[in-house]
């Protein structure tokens, strides 16, 4: 999907690299935008003069999608018309595929279209949420943070009605679990909720979206070349994530440190050891003076170094001349990240 701007501005582009696509967007009280509502098809582009917001759209997306990392809200960005403050950018994504749904599992049964998740902002407090099938009893045990008090709840809604069938559980993990196979067990029991859920993008380790949409956005101000390093946050980091297994060659490389480590650790044994042991006896013979039943040890300590990792470098060859990216014009920086992010 393309998403592109301009007229009187430098034209800047919006890459989403999906297979799940963007319908519509919905933005309330970003910035300029009190209350916009933007439908999307597999190139959009948002054409007027300056200053009506076309920016700002991709901003919020940037903002929905990639939360601080890509820009820290204050009450600066809400809008000047807003009523409580609060921020809105709700999603709506269609053309769901077998592995989406599976992938966003009850936030998209079978039968449904469409899924919208919606992320919110106010007086510093950041949620997201979406809507999904649920048991609504088990909601309001999921809600309860504490471990102690989830599963106090857990008991009670088990023992108050056994038709249930709940089974016992020991921890907190294993009520989540319980709830979550009778739900899949009872959909005709279940009703569409709004769910609070981090695992969206990934906070908890568990990011839904992250496996199916990747958003990229390259700006006119944007130095592109920063882009091209190999680091988690850039696009080239994310497209080598995407596409390159350093499974292997890291518990290759592990090994290797494993047995430089203990070749280090021989060494030092070999060439400090009986030096040490001298030191040793020396100091405990002296402590044995002012106590008893204590000896003094001194032994080498080898620093292990971190593990190595592989990365990766972009290099622009142009006739007979290889620069790096940094030397090349905006221009081109521009067009590579672009290049890198168009699907297929």
């Amino acid at each position: 999907m393309i998403i592109t701007l301009g007229i009187t501005r430098p034209i800047r582009h919006l890459m989403l690299r999906t297979i799940v696509k963007i319908k519509r967007a919905r933005i309330e009280n970003f910035c300029c935008l009190h209350n916009v509502d933007v439908s999307f098809e597999e190139i959009t582009s948002f054409i007027g003069p300056t200053g009506v917001g076309k920016s700002t759209v991709l901003r919020a997306l940037d903002w929905f999608f990639n939360g601080e990392r890509s820009l820290s809200l204050s009450d600066d960005d809400v809008h000047s018309a807003a009523k409580g403050g609060r921020i809105v950018v709700e999603v709506e994504f269609d053309g769901l595929t077998a592995h989406d749904r599976e992938t966003l599992g009850r936030y998209a049964p079978d039968g449904v279209e469409s899924v919208s998740v919606w992320r919110t902002w106010q007086n510093g407090e950041d949620k997201i949420t979406g809507k999904a099938l649920a048991y609504r009893p088990f909601e309001e045990v999921r809600k309860l943070e504490k471990a102690t008090d989830l599963r106090r709840a857990y008991d009670g809604l088990r023992e108050g009605n056994a038709s249930l069938d709940l089974p016992r559980v020991v921890s907190k993990d294993k009520a989540l679990e319980a709830m979550r196979t009778w739900e899949l067990a009872h959909r005709e029991q279940l009703t569409e909720s709004e769910i609070e859920d981090t695992h969206f993008f990934g906070f908890a380790g568990q990011s839904k979206l992250g496996q199916l949409i990747d958003f990229v956005f390259v700006s006119a101000d944007l130095r592109a070349y920063e882009e091209a390093d190999d680091q988690k946050t850039t696009a080239l980091g994310r497209i080598l994530d995407h596409a390159v297994d350093r499974t292997e060659a890291n518990e290759r490389l592990g090994e290797i440190e494993e047995s430089a480590h203990l070749a280090r650790q021989e060494v030092h044994t070999k060439v400090y050891g009986p030096v040490l042991d001298d030191i040793s006896a020396a100091l405990s013979s002296e402590v044995a003076r002012f106590t008893t039943g204590r000896q003094v040890v001194v032994t080498p300590t080898v620093h292990a170094p971190k593990p190595a990792r592989t990365t990766f470098q972009v290099s622009i060859r142009d006739g007979a001349a290889e620069t790096s990216v940094h030397r090349q014009g905006h221009g081109f920086q521009r067009a590579l990240i672009i290049a890198a992010e168009v699907p297929g």
